[in-house]
């Protein structure tokens, strides 16, 4: 994936309404995306979608607490 940037990061931003400080604040906002975005592809599992997923509380008491409680967390 290409670097975004500074334009489609200050998008980003105010999509979620927000708006950095100064051009200074820009820059290190799209280094920490683009950075966030590199490490989050070298994550990436090919075979991620042919493992049929698990509930994580399946064995827990955390995970029966939830089941009684009724909240299906």
């Amino acid at each position: 994936m290409p670097d975004l940037t500074t334009d489609e990061v200050r998008s980003l931003l105010r999509a979620l309404d927000m708006t950095p400080l100064d051009a200074v604040d820009l820059d290190e906002i799209t280094n920490r995306v683009n950075a966030i975005n590199e490490a989050a592809a070298a994550l990436e599992d090919p075979e991620a979608d042919a493992v049929e997923p698990i509930p994580v509380f399946w064995l827990t008491a955390e995970g029966a607490e939830a089941e009684e409680a009724g909240d299906g967390r």
